[in-house]
């Protein structure tokens, strides 16, 4: 089974957040994480009818969408976090719901919070860094989760255990899986949304990944059951820089 890792589908500021079609859809590989985000999400077997064992880093694929929370004051307060799963993830991960609409919402509900749980003691994927310092994150207590065009979505709010000025400190952040096993990006042309005031004085810039020939070569040489390098998803990772005047 050949192994291509396709570019998020396009959305815009004015352009909602949704599946894209079949067309522009080729996952090739089972959306399970690794050693490290088994512990996050249900472990699943995808049985293909190759024979070979999966290989080559990522094997699941999360588009993302961010935005920027601010206080009155003009403080970054939080992280607000939409993931978009994959479709075979979604399978595998809804496999079983009741698809009446209560039992469903309580289900979806169910396996976020039980999700978010297990990745509050990963940062939920979240790394913010202030003055090049790593800041420290909050517990997350806003969330939902429903399922959009067939794909399992989920929203939360990840915050900073104190409230920074971005006119006084450089502030970037990333969210990424440190093992690479899944791959978490911006949705191709999306900006960067902030909520608050004074939000107009914002603006984030995301910086593309830059990993080295070694590192690419070194993520399609995995397993996805090989011992995870925990120091190979941040080298995958998009960065935002915050600027606010």
């Amino acid at each position: 089974m050949s192994m291509r890792v396709d570019q998020p589908h396009v959305a815009t500021a004015d352009k909602p957040l949704s599946a894209p079609s079949d067309g522009d859809l080729n996952v090739n590989l089972i959306p399970t994480f690794g050693r490290l985000t088994t512990v996050v999400f249900a472990l699943v077997v995808y049985i293909t009818a190759s024979a070979s064992p999966a290989r080559a880093h990522p094997h699941s694929w999360i588009d993302l969408r961010s935005t920027v929370v601010l206080d009155a004051a003009g403080r970054v307060t939080a992280i607000e976090q939409q993931w978009f799963f994959d479709p075979l993830y979604t399978v595998f991960a809804t496999d079983g719901f009741n698809t009446a609409t209560d039992s469903q919402t309580a289900a979806l509900t169910a396996l976020a919070k039980t999700n978010l749980d297990n990745l509050r003691a990963h940062d939920y994927f979240t790394e913010v860094r202030v003055g090049g310092l790593k800041a420290a994150l909050g517990t997350v207590s806003e969330f939902e989760s429903e399922l959009r065009e067939g794909r399992l979505w989920m929203r939360f709010v990840v915050p900073l255990r104190e409230p920074t000025d971005p006119t006084r400190g450089k502030i970037v952040f990333a969210i990424f899986d440190p093992t690479y096993y899944a791959e978490i990006l911006h949705l191709r042309e999306d900006v960067i949304a902030f909520r608050g005031a004074p939000a107009g004085s914002c603006h984030g810039e995301i910086v593309p990944p830059n990993p080295t020939t070694e590192a690419i070569l070194l993520a399609r040489a995995m397993d996805r059951d090989a011992t995870p390098d925990t120091s190979l998803g941040k080298v995958f990772a998009e960065r935002v820089k915050i600027t606010c005047r």
